[in-house]
This record gives structure tokens, C-alpha cells and sequence, in this order.
């Protein structure tokens, strides 16, 4: 009788943790679920004209550069806090260190395409309002590790419009090249 009652404790001990998993799981959806999948696909950020390709044909190997991301435009009535922003291609020859943001106050107002040296801080969140243009902006650091095949592309933003967070991919594309350096770099 004993080995009965063993296994019945431990069948008692299962049916709780798949009972806690369970709830567990229908929490964690409830709360948006794997964070990449479950945001809905948005269409609240709006780029520019200007936001099409910047490049920088002077790079050298083992040197780090920034990268600006787009300047995204909120082409809604509600305002939007823009996350973060992740690169979805990243060419042979370069690797992504790590991202930051910069305020246009920090640039003199100008959307910089490519520079080695920037005081960039620390990746946060800043707020778009209605049918305007954000006042700071992603930046990618990156390594060059070789020549380069291929441009920087795509730029993937995660935002939030009231309760509701959402991603959005846009296009933008920085070609980075080998060649000789800059006076004074």
C-alpha cells in the first residue's frame, strides 16, 4: 500500500506543476508572449523622404562606426512611444556592437548618416506626438570585421500607442565600404 500512496503523491505533484505551467503560459500570453512573435504589425511610423540611404565609403577594418537609424515621423493622431529599433540585415564585414539614441538637439538638428566618433547614450524610449517628426533617433554601433558585402537594411521598430505595443518594419539602407581614410580619423 505504501508504493500505491508514493505514487499517487507524485502523480498529485505532476498534475500541480503541469497546473502551474498552464497558468503560467496563459499569463504570459495575456502579457503578449514571445516578444517577438505576438506584436501586431503597425503602420503608425511614417519616413520621411529624405530617409533613404546614407553610406560611408572611407571605413577600415577593426574601426567601429555609428550608424543612424531613420528619423521616423508619427503618421498618427494618437502620439506613440517608439521602444526600440533592431537592424534586420546586417551585411557580411560588419557586425552590430550595441544601439543608443540621440536627440536632434545633440546633432545641431541635422539626421547624421554615418561617423565614427558621437556621444550616443543609452538605447531608450522617446515619444513621437501626432503627425510629427520624433525628436531623437536610433543609432547602431558597428565593428567592421572585413570587406563588406552587401548594405544595412531594413529597420524593424517596436512601439507603444496607448496599451496596445506593436512592431513595424521600414525600409532604410546605409552602405558601408572599404577605402581610405579620412584626414585626421
Amino acid at each position: 500500500m505504501g508504493t500505491d500512496a508514493a505514487a499517487a503523491s507524485k502523480g498529485r505533484r505532476v498534475l500541480r506543476g503541469l497546473a502551474a505551467l498552464a497558468v503560467t503560459a496563459a499569463l504570459t500570453a495575456a502579457a503578449g508572449g514571445d516578444r517577438v512573435r505576438d506584436y501586431p504589425q503597425g503602420d503608425g511610423i511614417a519616413l520621411p523622404l529624405e530617409a533613404s540611404t546614407s553610406g560611408f565609403e572611407h571605413a577600415q577594418v577593426g574601426a567601429e562606426y555609428w550608424v543612424s537609424g531613420p528619423l521616423p515621423d508619427n503618421g498618427t493622431a494618437r502620439p506613440l512611444t517608439v521602444l526600440r529599433m533592431r537592424v534586420l540585415r546586417v551585411p557580411e564585414g560588419l557586425e552590430v556592437v550595441h544601439y543608443g539614441t540621440v536627440t536632434l538637439r545633440q546633432t545641431g538638428g541635422y539626421l547624421i548618416g554615418v561617423t565614427p566618433d558621437l556621444a550616443v547614450g543609452p538605447a531608450r524610449p522617446f515619444v513621437v506626438a501626432p503627425h510629427d517628426r520624433a525628436g531623437a533617433y536610433v543609432w547602431v554601433r558597428v565593428r567592421v570585421t572585413g570587406p563588406v558585402r552587401g548594405r544595412l537594411s531594413g529597420c524593424r521598430f517596436w512601439y507603444r500607442q496607448g496599451a496596445v505595443e506593436f512592431r513595424q518594419d521600414v525600409g532604410c539602407e546605409t552602405v558601408i565600404r572599404l577605402g581610405s581614410p579620412l584626414r585626421g580619423a
